[in-house]
């Protein structure tokens, strides 16, 4: 069966530069000795200066990131500590799940789905159970284009002696995030996202601070337990610096892209991603959608959502731009099945040439379904300037 070729403008995985996808095909490596070692270290490092961080230990795990989310609660839970998960989307609720899977004391603070947390309803949590030590977080929840306050709940948790744990699965390499300044506890994040590689690594960096509740913990599991992790990390750091296979040719994929993101500079990509999004978001109202986080300021810089037109449903958006355009964009998932769909700008499809063809797609569906829509509509409407 011949797979149809699409262009990828969903919220992970991406497209990819030719550079990045030949690694997956380059001439098997062994995942140890001298020279392995070489190429782990130095992926690490280029990891840590991306998250921002001098003190964490950093880790790649092999799979999804939601294999660094159950790390992340198997390290943590045991029933030793109290967690509290905030959630106001899809990957929040997977976080109440595993979460859930692993510990009995689990507390749950709910918010609403297209609205960033408020800092303070979450200090009032914290005031009102002090009993609370580890706290669990979606940065970018890329199920309605939501961007939490992380670094101010960051500053919470270190307020009130709990640690952080964030998914920046869709953030790290797209969004400011500053791990050691932020107070940050446990951050996971994932290849296939702004980090420009196919999917199959979770990164996941671990502060002191972090270590110290782990190693008062007794969480279970093996793979998943960081302290299997931080073991082979100094005890086979010569040769072997993680426990199991590790997909050397990914590796060597995700070092590439480090590369290049650290050469185009962290401030320069956190304007050009801020600077898509904008463009996507304005280019979206002006064609009489109704974006599904109204804010702009709680938007996320990599996914845009939004509610389907009232002659256009979204799932008939998504069919159309599919089968006529050969695009493929996300639907809204659970509860926002049929009502939302969502584009995602990261990486190398955060450009004008990646973005500037699929709203004027969009302008062409409208104009099938008897919408009037000029060309060139949505990229009308004045930009704002970053930081209003």
């Amino acid at each position: 069966m011949t797979v149809k070729r699409y262009r990828l403008r969903i919220p992970g995985p991406i497209d990819l530069e030719p550079e990045v996808l030949s690694f997956m095909s380059a001439p098997l490596i062994a995942h140890y000795g001298h020279d392995w070692v070489e190429i782990y270290t130095e992926t690490v490092t280029l990891l840590k200066q991306v998250w921002q961080t001098k003190e964490a230990s950093v880790f790649l795990m092999p799979g999804p990131g939601s294999v660094g989310m159950e790390a992340a609660i198997a390290s943590l839970s045991g029933d030793t500590h109290q967690l509290l998960v905030l959630t106001n989307g899809f990957f929040g609720d997977r976080w109440v799940t595993i979460a859930r899977a692993y510990s009995s004391r689990v507390s749950v603070l709910e918010s609403t789905w297209g609205r960033a947390f408020d800092v303070d309803a979450v200090e009032q949590a914290l005031k009102r159970d002090r009993e609370i030590k580890v706290v669990i977080m979606v940065h970018g929840e890329t199920s309605t284009g939501v961007l939490n306050p992380l670094r101010e709940i960051g500053a919470l948790c270190e307020r009130y002696g709990a640690v952080l744990v964030a998914d920046m699965v869709a953030t790290l390499g797209g969004t400011e995030i500053a791990f050691d300044d932020w107070q940050i506890g446990i951050g996971v994040s994932a290849t296939q996202k702004c980090l420009e590689c196919p999917p199959g690594l979770a990164p996941v960096a671990v502060s002191p601070r972090a270590w110290e509740a782990i190693e008062r913990s007794k969480g279970p599991g093996w793979f998943v337990n960081l302290r299997t992790w931080q073991h082979f990390a100094r005890e086979w750091a010569d040769w072997h610096p993680h426990p199991v296979t590790m997909p050397t040719g990914l590796t060597q994929a995700l070092r590439f892209s480090l590369h290049n993101i650290l050469e185009e500079g962290l401030s320069q990509r956190w304007a050009r991603h801020w600077e898509i999004a904008a463009l996507v978001r304005n280019a979206l109202k002006n064609l009489g959608f109704e974006l599904f986080v109204p804010d702009d300021r709680e938007a996320m810089n990599t996914v845009t959502a939004a509610k389907g037109h009232p002659k256009l449903p979204a799932a008939a958006l998504i069919h159309a731009l599919k089968e006529k355009h050969q695009i493929l964009i996300g639907g809204g998932l659970e509860k926002l099945a049929g009502q939302i769909f969502r584009i995602g700008h990261m990486g190398p499809t955060a450009t004008r040439d990646a973005i500037v063809p699929t709203l004027l797609a969009i302008e062409d569906v409208l104009r099938s379904v008897g919408i009037a829509v000029e060309p060139g509509q949505g990229l009308r409407a004045p930009m704002p300037v970053m930081g209003s």
